[in-house]
């Protein structure tokens, strides 16, 4: 069963979609944070297939929405770059960006 939920980042919302346990009982979940100009995006996801689309892509590990959101970023496409998405920051940081 797909999970949706309208997440609150800051100031900003963010659609929240989660697939729990994808592969079945005990394996990681699918999951994406959809924002104003790109998203987040789980381990489960292609970085680099996001860059081939140029979509503005960035990689947060994490089993919730708000495990996602307080994480580090693993992984930036070219495009979310641009738009001032740095590895340095916490997907809550980098959605508040792709949000702008």
């Amino acid at each position: 069963m797909v999970v949706s939920d309208t997440l609150t980042i800051g100031s900003t919302k963010a659609e929240g979609l989660m697939v729990p346990q994808l592969a079945g009982e005990g394996h990681a979940s699918l999951i994406v944070i959809r924002c104003a100009k790109g998203f987040l995006m789980c381990g489960y996801l292609s970085l680099e297939k996001a860059e081939q689309l140029g979509d503005a892509a960035v990689r947060v590990a994490g089993g919730s929405f708000e495990e996602v959101l307080a994480n580090k970023v693993t992984g930036v496409s070219p495009k979310a770059a641009e738009l001032g998405v740095t590895p340095d920051m916490t997907g809550a940081q980098a959605a508040e960006v792709l949000n702008r």
